[in-house]
C-alpha cells in the first residue's frame, strides 16, 4: 500500500511539475480529430485534436508531435428568430509525456480542413516527380511562404520565422492587432506553427464564420464560433491554440 501511494504521489508531482512548464502564451498547433456539426453536435460531447509539430518547452523540453489534447462541447445554438448557430467549445487537458495535463487554451487562429490540405500542396511550379520535401515552397495559412529549401519563412520579403524540419515552422509570434491577436508578450521565445502564419489570427477559408470568443473572452477557455449558416468544423481542420 505504501508502495502504491508513494507511485500515485510521483505521478501528481510529475503532472504538476508538466504543468507549469508551459509558459502562457505557447502555441498548440493541432488538427481535429472528429468533426463538429451545429446540428448534431451536443453539449458534452468529447473532443479531440493531435498535435501537428513538436512544441517546445522551457529548458530544451517538448511536447511530442501527435499528443492529444483534449476536451468536449460546452453549448450547440441552433439558428433561431434572426440569431446565427453557434457552437462553443473546450479544451482542457494535453498528454505530455503519458501524463494528461490539465491546462486552459484559447484559440488564435483556425483554418478549415480544405484550407490545411491546400498550404501541404508546393506553391513553387518546378516541383516534381522526385522532389525532396526539401526542395517544396508553401504557402502558410495566413499568407506567409515556407522556403524550405533555405530553411526560413517570409513576410513582405522579411525572414519571420525558420524551418527544423519539413512541415514545421519555429518563429516568434507576430502581433496582429486588426483581428486581436497581440505579439508574444512575456513569451518571447519561439513557438510552433506547422502550418500557419507567424501572424495568423482569426477565422481562415470560412467566410462566414466569425470567432466571437478565442483569446480571452467572457470565460477564459471556451472558444465560440458563429455562422449565419450551419456550422461545420470538420476532421483535419488546423487549429492554433494558446495557452491562456
Amino acid at each position: 500500500m505504501r508502495r502504491l501511494s508513494a507511485i500515485l504521489l510521483l505521478c501528481l508531482a510529475g503532472s504538476c511539475l508538466w504543468g507549469q512548464k508551459i509558459p502562457a502564451g505557447t502555441l498548440l498547433p493541432a488538427m481535429l480529430d472528429g468533426t463538429l456539426d451545429s446540428e448534431k453536435s451536443k453539449p458534452g460531447e468529447a473532443i479531440s485534436a493531435k498535435l501537428r509539430q513538436d512544441v517546445p518547452l522551457p529548458g530544451k523540453g517538448k511536447i511530442k508531435r501527435e499528443s492529444k489534447i483534449l476536451g468536449h462541447v460546452v453549448a450547440v445554438s441552433p439558428a433561431s428568430d434572426g440569431n446565427p448557430y453557434q457552437i462553443t467549445v473546450q479544451f482542457e487537458q494535453i498528454e505530455v509525456n503519458k501524463s494528461v495535463v490539465n491546462t486552459s487554451v484559447g484559440l488564435r487562429a483556425y483554418a478549415t480542413m480544405e484550407l490545411v490540405a491546400q498550404s501541404r500542396q508546393p506553391a513553387n511550379a518546378n516541383s516534381g516527380t522526385g522532389t525532396s520535401v526539401w526542395d517544396l515552397n508553401l504557402s502558410q495559412v495566413g499568407g506567409q511562404i515556407a522556403y524550405s529549401g533555405q530553411k526560413v519563412v517570409k513576410g513582405n520579403g522579411q525572414v519571420v520565422g525558420r524551418i527544423p524540419q519539413p512541415g514545421a515552422v519555429l518563429a516568434v509570434p507576430m502581433a496582429n492587432p486588426e483581428f486581436g491577436c497581440a505579439g508574444p508578450g512575456a513569451n518571447q521565445s519561439e513557438q510552433a506553427f506547422w502550418v500557419f502564419s507567424t501572424n495568423a489570427c482569426g477565422i481562415y477559408g470560412d467566410d462566414d464564420m466569425k470567432l466571437v470568443s478565442g483569446i480571452g473572452g467572457a470565460i477564459s477557455g471556451q472558444v465560440v464560433f458563429k455562422s449565419p449558416k450551419k456550422i461545420m468544423l470538420r476532421g483535419g481542420s488546423g487549429w492554433l491554440l494558446q495557452v491562456n
